[in-house]
């Protein structure tokens, strides 16, 4: 049975292993074999699940958002988002992560956690989000389907290996119809 709840501490080690499994998956085909490796690395997998335990504990007195969905008692995937990062974002929110557990895509988890964080977002009076998606990422089916509409797309910093990515605007409510 499928659960959405808060992120807490003791998830840690699972969003990461999912975030290494999304990495790995989502963009085999846009970055390099090198820079994949770099960004999934032991030092890098340290530096999320610090990152990771930190917007958990801030959830608590922030309006950041860190959902996940568990099946019976093992996570399966995460959302997280809060105050828009994107330089692009003129919305009230930012969908920042949305990853899934490589075995149960294409079950509806991307959907219930994406709706699920436009319910939280709608009860902080948000009434549009944004995030940020690289052009060529298969999700960016999933996200037109959710009423995703390109308002930029430019390429990406060295720091991505200039990469094309599109920022995405959502209405709060057209979401919650789907």
């Amino acid at each position: 049975m499928f659960k959405i709840r808060q992120a807490e501490l003791n998830d840690v080690k699972s969003i990461v292993n999912i975030w290494v499994q999304g990495w790995l998956y989502a963009y085999k085909n846009i970055l390099s074999k090198e820079f994949l490796e770099k960004k999934t690395n032991q030092e890098a997998i340290d530096k999320k699940t610090n990152k990771f335990s930190e917007a958990i504990n801030s959830c608590k007195n922030s309006d950041s958002i860190f959902l996940v969905m568990t099946d019976k008692d093992k996570v399966i995937g995460y959302v997280e988002g809060g105050i828009p990062e994107s330089k692009e974002s003129n919305e009230d929110k930012e969908l920042y992560n949305l990853y899934i557990d490589t075995e149960y895509i294409g079950k509806g988890i991307g959907k219930q956690l994406f709706k699920a964080f436009a319910e939280e977002i709608k009860k902080q009076g948000a009434k549009i989000f944004g995030l940020m998606c690289f052009t060529d990422n298969k999700s960016m089916d999933f996200y037109k389907k959710m009423g995703g509409k390109i308002t930029i797309t430019r390429p990406s910093s060295e720091k991505w290996e200039s990469k094309l990515g599109s920022f995405l605007a959502f209405n709060v409510d057209e979401v919650l119809s789907k």
